[in-house]
């Protein structure tokens, strides 16, 4: 699972790729509905970079 800066940066990623979809795509404007989805994307594969639980080695 994910910690609690991962989860965050997992809805903040959601949310832009939501809205970069939902925003500037429906209304006819594709490039920087493209550039959204692609931080947000960005974004989601750093919550799971940063926001994995470290077990400890013993």
């Amino acid at each position: 699972m994910l910690n609690m800066i991962g989860k965050i940066l997992l809805v903040i990623g959601l949310m832009i790729i939501i809205f970069g979809y939902f925003g500037p795509v429906k209304s006819g404007d594709p490039i920087i509905g493209t550039l959204f989805i692609i931080v947000g994307l960005a974004i989601t594969a750093l919550a799971f970079m940063f926001g994995k639980n470290r077990t400890p080695r013993t």
